[in-house]
């Protein structure tokens, strides 16, 4: 990773400079695909940190010293980081777009152009008000499918109705809720089958408790458009049991990829040929600017339940439904 895979051309330094003089001898590292170099540009290059993204689609990838076990059935890409070590990664169809469909379809009425559009801001404050497990609803949120687990026919299914929660007066809350927490949900079975997909690892006697191969993320860094939402960041803590983190770069790929070519040019620049200074050392020591708050799963011990209950019921739910696909 900390290789020089060559040096920049006479031709583009004629283009650059005006010369090809030898001062303008430019290394160019081996660079890497977009969620290893998004690794780097957060700074997780360490055993025990993961990123979450929220974007159109859901993705978690995790830093390990060891590679998983690819069994092709749970959905685990076995990737390699960029430093050196490894980084497992799942990916859900389910993430922001629901939300998104869910405004403009249930949240507000597309044919009405006479009132205001809703926002997401808006419809997040009219959910705080609703409790989590929203009343029994259950929303699985496979509007176009689902790749974690592999469901490619499932469906967008809303369970749980009764003539309670359907005359909730606040319902603009409630869907919105309902279909956050099951968004969540596939999140946390995604996140589930990352830890069990690294833990097969060990299955050989290999100790899993040591901490260069644990497979419990202690952070992550939430990342993508979703990670902006208050009730959402909280959720997340609360559901997957672990603090968050959020970078305020946006373009983190871009940074990260900026990192590995700085640490293979610190090395050149000393002489050594990229041999010296390793990609994560090296990020390790760079600053990353992170938002001044950190969340982190309540002490509240009946929403944690209340969780628990609505995911297990949620996992039933969609097993029961879509697992003999």
């Amino acid at each position: 990773p900390n290789s020089i895979a060559g040096y920049l051309s006479s031709e583009y330094c004629t283009m650059i400079f005006g010369d090809n003089n030898d001062d303008h001898k430019i290394p160019i590292s081996v660079g890497s695909g977009d969620n290893m170099c998004s690794a780097m540009g957060v700074g997780c290059v360490t055993p025990g940190n993961a990123v979450m993204s929220l974007g159109t689609s859901g993705t978690i990838f995790g830093v390990s010293s060891t590679p998983v076990i690819q069994d092709g059935i749970s959905g685990v890409a076995p990737f390699q980081d960029a430093t050196g070590k490894h980084l497992p990664l799942v990916c859900t169809m389910s993430c922001t777009g629901v939300l998104e469909y869910v405004l403009n379809v249930w949240c507000n009425n597309d044919n009405d152009d006479s009132k205001a559009k809703m926002s997401h801001a808006e419809a997040t404050t009219q959910a705080q008000s609703i409790s989590p497990g929203c009343q029994g609803v259950t929303f699985l949120p496979y509007l176009g499918g689902e790749r974690t687990p592999n469901w490619p026919h499932a469906t967008g299914s809303l369970l749980g109705l009764t003539s309670t929660n359907m005359n909730q007066k606040n319902r603009v809350g409630l869907l919105y809720r309902a279909a956050m927490e099951g968004v969540t949900f596939v999140l946390a079975d995604a996140m589930i089958q990352l830890e069990q997909a690294c833990s097969s690892r060990n299955d050989d006697g290999g100790d899993d408790k040591d901490d260069e191969s644990s497979t419990t993320w202690k952070t992550l860094y939430l990342v993508g458009g979703g990670s902006k939402n208050p009730l959402w960041r909280q959720m997340i803590a609360d559901v997957l049991n672990v603090e968050l983190k959020f970078p305020k770069e946006a373009e983190s790929a871009a940074l990260g990829a900026a990192f590995q070519a700085a640490a293979v040019a610190s090395s050149s620049n000393n002489g050594n040929d990229g041999d010296a200074i390793s990609v994560d050392k090296y990020i390790m020591d760079q600053p990353i600017d992170l938002e001044d708050v950190v969340v982190r799963p309540t002490q509240d011990k009946d929403v944690l339940e209340a969780y628990q209950k609505a995911f297990k019921k949620y996992q039933t739910l969609s097993k029961a439904l879509f697992d003999h696909q």
